[in-house]
């Protein structure tokens, strides 16, 4: 099994240093997640263009609720608000992602047909101030809900990546980690290492199992 390790833009900084920091961590990640709120569809846009301008690959790249810029550049996908249904575009030949927090919401999301799905906040984290993190239990519980890969997110350290795997997580994701970092490929090495520890561990175990 391949985990996956997914980074995910910040509200807070600018256009140049999320182009820049993605420059320099693309070759170590799965998927860039363009997510930006508060930006208006001119701004997204100009981010894809210096994205590509940068020579990242296109198929790393999934916009947040713009499928309409995702077909147009040939992005590797969207992902959605728990709320927005895939009913609503059912023509997309795009992967497809969706937050969620609960299991009924992941089970809805699946049956819509998502194809990957965040999960969290699993930890404290300053992205959501105030909020109670919901923990590795419901994480454990969603991922035996569903058969599709469920991200971990929210608070993840790459000291942490082992135990969110453990619960069933398929991968994680993380943002302001990497983008607050002083050095941010140690940091995405960092997960990719963590990631890679607990796939050389299940090899190992099935090669055991088979021999």
């Amino acid at each position: 099994m391949k985990y996956s390790l997914h980074v995910v833009s910040t509200e807070k900084d600018p256009i140049e240093k999320i182009a820049y920091v993605n420059s320099l961590i693309h070759p170590y990640v799965d998927f860039l997640h363009i997510r930006k709120k508060q930006w208006s569809v001119s701004e997204i846009e100009q981010l894809i263009k210096e994205l590509v301008n940068s020579k990242i690959p296109r198929n790393k790249m999934i916009v947040n609720n713009q499928p309409d810029l995702a077909k147009r550049f040939g992005l590797g996908g969207v992902h959605f608000p728990e709320l927005v249904s895939f009913r609503n575009y059912p023509s997309m030949n795009l992967l497809k992602g969706s937050s969620v927090h609960s299991e009924e919401m992941a089970i809805v999301k699946e049956q819509e047909g998502a194809d990957y799905l965040f999960f969290g906040h699993i930890y404290e984290t300053t992205s959501k101030p105030g909020l109670a993190p919901r923990g590795l239990h419901p994480l454990h519980s969603v991922t035996q809900t569903v058969s599709i890969p469920v991200i971990a997110i929210g608070g993840i350290t790459p000291e942490r990546v082992h135990e969110c795997l453990e619960h069933g997580a398929s991968g994680v994701a993380v943002m302001s980690t990497v983008y607050q970092a002083d050095d941010p490929v140690a940091v995405v090495k960092a997960y990719r290492s963590a990631l890679l520890r607990k796939e050389e561990c299940l090899h190992e175990s099935r090669y055991k199992r088979d021999r």
